[in-house]
């Protein structure tokens, strides 16, 4: 009895601590000449290609939403990695990753921008639906943006886009950069290449996550490369 009770421990413990271990979920170097299986591109047909060994995303200059491509995942807390290049200096790079709302269904939950002389971390906070509302009101208005109202803002459910962090780099320079991005619970950090790490502490991120997106700004021209995402076990 005692030697069985052992052995159902020692499976137990050993079943626990394989769980507990950081899994990768992705590990993508763009080797072959298609686009990777289970990675969908949104958008213009062609939008995305596979291009001397990486990803190449472009968006036309009168697409105004730009072309993004998303990849499943199931997670907690994460690592992820890519290697980003802005292929037209004037382009807008953002990496999101997705995830249940606190409200209902799933959204955006955190955005990595580059453009420009700066790189930044962004939350998307509030009612899925209210976003799609509020769409629909600039739309009614020739596409302009309508402020928010103190009283919608102050409104935990009202959609809105907040930076968390942001710091002055050159992503625009025509080179290879290196992101890293961490999530444990709300807490977030980030690194563009060997610059100062950026912290926050954000409010939506602690929540299952199921995917990450690369979307391309209007008029861009990007390439991605060596992108890892690892779930991360707990407590590591």
């Amino acid at each position: 009895m005692k030697t069985f009770l052992f052995s159902l421990v020692a499976v137990v413990f050993g079943h626990a601590l394989h769980a507990a271990e950081p899994t990768v979920l992705i590990d993508e170097n763009f080797s072959e000449e298609s686009l990777p299986e289970k990675w969908q591109p949104g958008g213009r047909p062609g939008s995305f290609t596979i291009v001397e060994g990486a990803l190449r995303g472009v968006a036309q200059p009168d697409d105004s939403h730009g072309p993004s491509i998303g990849i499943p995942i199931t997670g907690h807390d994460l690592a992820v990695e890519f290697d980003m290049k802005l292929a037209n200096p004037k382009s807008y790079f953002l990496f999101l990753i997705d995830g249940d709302s606190q409200f209902s269904g799933q959204a955006h939950l955190l955005r990595f921008s580059a453009s420009g002389k700066q790189v930044g971390l962004m939350q998307d906070r509030g009612d899925p639906a209210s976003k799609i509302a509020q769409k629909k009101e600039r739309d009614a208005n020739g596409g302009k943006r309508i402020a928010p109202t103190e009283e919608q803002l102050a409104d935990p459910s009202f959609y809105r886009i907040e930076p968390v962090a942001r710091q002055s780099a050159d992503p625009s320079d025509g080179d290879w950069h290196h992101v890293r991005i961490e999530l444990r619970g709300n807490a977030v950090t980030a690194r563009f290449d060997d610059k100062p790490e950026m912290t926050a502490n954000a409010t939506v991120l602690d929540v299952p996550k199921t995917r990450i997106v690369f979307l391309v700004g209007q008029s861009g021209d990007i390439r991605v490369d060596e992108v890892k995402v690892t779930n991360l076990a707990k407590g590591s």
